[in-house]
């Protein structure tokens, strides 16, 4: 017999009572003045004896009430194993879930876990069965519900910790769904990990176990984890006439003793090693500068000393160091105004951001063009239908084009030309004196946009002071974007994107011929936001974590060979989109994809979210997983007594003990007012 108010029972003492009342209050006889006795009869000694007895029933029962009353409170059950000629244990249907995520590399949690999954089995009744289910931030179910045991046995000798982070809603959730087909109705999970609480995703809230189901958490965490990764990493390039200096921002974290003590961290990349000591700090910062001895690809890795979970204590990174961007000014008109201004702007010698080259049109052949980041078209008379698909073609590689307008455009066919690049088409020259009193002035420009960002800080009126005179309307594709205009309405900047590159349209002249703006001081940084713009193409990541998927392009029939850190080789083909997909990043470090044309290196890191090695006990795990509204206790103690709970629950003995509490006390009434019957007669 087992109690979940065990308090109550010292309640019973008030058993006592009625005991203790009938010895404090004994009846003493009265003396009454009387006459003659001899008329009296002396009452028989039976009787006496009769009401003696009753008196001591009526307290025997009285104490029995008290008693059982504190005993219905203490809430008492009879536990499972304590109940003679039923079976201890019925026939169940499990499923395992075997945590593998990395976490589980600490020591030897995972071979612990596994020896848990040992220990369950080797319990196993004859006609139990079970399921294997391991997980990570996915859910592999290993077997099917089966009774044979050899099977689960010999799956076990294959498994290993994965390096993927925990997700505990995806395997809770097949678990579940394999319980529907059990063929027992004594259903059990029983959950095997080291509960790392950064694995209980916000699913779970609106989730609920089936009630039918039982739930068991088993820990296998150690007690003490030292640890330490970098949580957060960044690279930034900077480029200074020939130069890069690349620069390494990272942010390590650590817990336990590592915390407490001072920290080395190594930089491995190609020119050398260097070394930092970090404060004995939960969080540190430490950067790191080198200048890029070369142009091309760089892999390189952070590393940190030894603790107790190895698999992150290296963070691996990939990056490219490229030239200079090149520009061409293509310039059509007389004396090359327009690609004069352009030169003076761009082309400052050693100095300069950007290899500038102006030249004419003989430079927008494809082999010609593939040299360069940039092409300005500066007053150009009208394009050949192949000069028009060159660039075309340039732009959607990678490439960007930047038109301008002058007296040299041939309207009519430049706007077949425009056209043709999807930017829209171009109407008539306004002459902006004739539309209305003064010249144009930009009107409304999105600050968002790259291009107009660096004036958002001057306020518009910054970008308001050029005059134009002049200008070409052009009539925006529906694919194209406005991103500036005049006051008059009419577009100012119009932006096209074609494939991996963009066109750029500005509607006025790059000299003087037309506007002022040429001899602003808001038309150098103009131009220079523009060219960045152009000539920032979207950079390939290169940065991925264990499990993601990597897209590779190529020609429809070509094959990229993939290498991977263990050294295996795996083979992707493009499709008739002319792209591939590598799926097979299971282990952290430097991978290098390689097709007929290009090489693709890339690094891969685990999930520094895991590294977080801040546990969950038992007791909170059942409440997230099994707690409801209506049993989820307030501390761990009253957690660990639900499954108590649950048992008394399915018993009720407290209602037969206040059933026989009320047939008690009818009875003691019955047999009271029987005594006081007697005694009137």
């Amino acid at each position: 017999m087992s109690f979940i108010n065990a308090f109550f029972l010292f309640a019973v003492g008030a058993a006592a009572l009625p005991v203790l009342f009938h010895f404090v209050r004994k009846m003493k006889a009265k003396q009454i003045p009387f006459g003659s006795l001899m008329f009296l009869k002396a009452t028989p000694k039976e009787l006496i004896k009769r009401r003696r007895l009753r008196d001591l029933l009526l307290m025997a029962l009285r104490a029995a009430i008290f008693g059982l009353l504190a005993f219905a409170f203490a809430r008492p059950f009879i536990p499972r194993e304590s109940i003679p000629f039923i079976p201890q244990q019925e026939d169940q249907s499990v499923v395992i879930l075997i945590d593998r995520s990395y976490s589980m590399q600490v020591g030897d949690v995972f071979e612990r876990a596994l020896q848990a999954v040992q220990d369950r089995l080797d319990a196993a009744g004859p006609n139990d069965e079970f399921a294997l289910i391991t997980f990570a931030d996915d859910a592999r179910q290993l077997t099917a519900l089966s009774s044979d045991l050899a099977l689960h046995r010999n799956v076990l000798g294959s498994l290993q910790a994965s390096y993927r982070p925990t997700d505990f809603y995806t395997p809770l959730r097949l678990a579940a769904e394999v319980l529907q087909d059990a063929r027992h109705d004594d259903r059990t999970i029983v959950l095997i990990s080291d509960f790392q609480r950064g694995g209980f995703a916000g699913s779970l809230e609106n989730w609920e176990l089936d009630e039918n189901i039982a739930f068991v958490p088993v820990q296998v965490a150690p007690e003490a984890v030292d640890n330490a990764y970098v949580g957060d990493f960044n690279l930034t390039m900077k480029r200074t006439a020939d130069e890069v200096a690349v620069r390494y921002d990272a942010r390590v974290r650590a817990q336990g003793r590592r915390a407490a003590q001072e920290k080395n961290i190594r930089l491995l990349v190609e020119g050398g090693t260097e070394e930092r000591t970090l404060p004995p700090l939960p969080s540190s910062q430490v950067s790191f500068q080198q200048m890029a001895p070369r142009e091309g690809f760089f892999q390189g890795s952070l590393a940190l000393g030894d603790d107790d979970l190895d698999v992150d204590n290296r963070f691996y990174f990939t990056y490219a160091v490229a030239g200079r961007p090149s520009i061409l000014a293509v310039d059509g008109g007389p004396g090359r105004r327009d690609a004069f201004f352009l030169g003076k702007a761009f082309d400052l010698g050693e100095t300069a951001l950007y290899a500038f080259e102006a030249g004419g049109r003989e430079r927008l052949s494809r082999a010609a063009l593939r040299t360069y980041n940039v092409v300005f078209l500066a007053n150009v008379t009208a394009l050949t239908e192949a000069e028009t698909g060159n660039l075309r073609a340039f732009v959607e590689q990678g490439g960007s084009v930047v038109i301008g307008f002058g007296e040299a455009v041939n309207l009519s066919v430049f706007s077949q030309n425009l056209e043709a690049l999807g930017v829209g088409t171009a109407d008539q020259i306004v002459t902006t004196r004739s539309e209305q009193d003064v010249d144009a002035i930009v009107g409304q420009v999105d600050l968002r946009h790259p291009v107009f960002s660096l004036f958002a800080a001057s306020g518009i009126g910054a970008v308001l002071r050029p005059k134009f005179r002049r200008y070409v309307r052009v009539v925006p594709d529906t694919s194209a974007v406005v991103v500036g205009t005049y006051d008059t309405e009419d577009p100012f900047l119009i932006e096209r994107r074609l494939g991996q590159g963009k066109v750029l349209v500005y509607t006025s002249t790059f000299s003087t011929h037309w506007t002022d703006f040429a001899i602003n001081e808001l038309y150098v940084p103009f131009l220079y936001q523009i060219a960045r713009y152009a000539s920032s193409t979207s950079e390939a990541r290169r940065q991925y974590t264990v499990g993601e998927v990597v897209m590779l392009k190529g020609q429809a029939g070509d094959a990229w060979d993939v290498r991977t850190p263990d050294d295996k080789l795996f083979k992707v083909a493009i499709d008739a989109s002319g792209t591939g997909f590598f799926r097979e990043m299971e282990v952290p470090g430097q991978y290098m994809a390689a097709s007929r044309r290009s090489t693709f290196p890339f690094s891969v890191n685990v999930d520094p979210r895991e590294s977080n090695l801040e546990m969950r006990d038992e007791e909170e795990v059942y409440v997230a997983i099994a707690g409801t509204a209506d049993n989820v206790a307030g501390s761990p103690e009253q957690v660990a007594s639900l499954v108590v709970e649950d048992e008394e629950r399915k018993q009720k003995l407290w209602r037969y003990v206040i059933l026989l509490i009320v047939a008690l006390f009818v009875g003691e009434t019955v047999l009271a007012n029987r005594r006081t019957a007697v005694r009137r007669r």
